[in-house]
């Protein structure tokens, strides 16, 4: 496999992962209402922190641990009660009964908040866990066989532009159409939104229970 193939192939499958529903894409619309349309770039980036070295990781063989089942069980309990906190917090802050405004970007270097709940949502998901140590597993196999190390810098590069385009878009347009709609729409968003990650972290959790 060249790189024609391969970098097409890794745009295609990391679709699969970038654009499917979950934490992140939920905490880059509530973060876009509340902190300003480019609140995706910090998500992103806190994502990036937690991924690449993941990907290091794999490429360097060091996955034994992280497919350990009681790892794997560590990981999604934190996870599940990570994102059951966050959705907590969320749905706290949206029944205060105050309006809440949109403050810009300014309030995001400040607080951070966007930039922690991308690395917490990441580093404590498993399904993300997962997607690496099997679909991403074959794709640094295949770009450490074309180019070594360089190869899965390559490789990352073309998949992680898509988590910056997506998570920013939806940030964006959640400020954009919210801002529009006024500080009351965005405190009902919230609360949606946040109810969905209690949701998602109960699931998570059930998951664990499973295993």
């Amino acid at each position: 496999m060249g790189w024609e193939v391969l970098i097409p192939t890794v745009v295609v499958l990391s679709a699969s992962g970038v654009l499917s529903p979950g934490p992140l894409t939920i905490v880059s619309i509530s973060s876009g209402a509340r902190y300003g349309k480019l609140a995706g770039v910090l998500v992103s980036t806190g994502h990036m922190l937690v991924e690449f070295p993941l990907v290091i990781a794999i490429a360097a063989g060091l996955t034994s641990v992280l497919q350990d089942k009681w790892a794997q069980t560590v990981i999604g309990g934190l996870g599940g009660a990570a994102v059951i906190g966050f959705g907590l917090v969320g749905i706290a802050q949206s029944l205060r009964g105050k309006d809440v405004g949109n403050p810009g970007m300014g309030a995001v270097r400040i607080k951070g908040g966007p930039l922690i709940a991308g690395l917490l949502f990441t580093g404590l998901n498993p399904f993300f866990i997962t997607w690496w140590m099997t679909v991403g597993m074959a794709l640094i196999a295949d770009a450490l066989a074309l180019a070594s190390v360089a190869g899965v810098f390559i490789m990352y590069a073309s998949h992680i532009w898509m988590d910056f385009a997506w998570l920013t878009f939806l940030s964006v347009a959640s400020d954009r159409a919210l801002g529009l709609l006024g500080s009351k729409a965005i405190k009902y968003t919230e609360l949606a939104l946040s109810s969905v990650l209690l949701g998602m972290g109960v699931y998570l959790l059930f998951r664990v229970i499973q295993l």
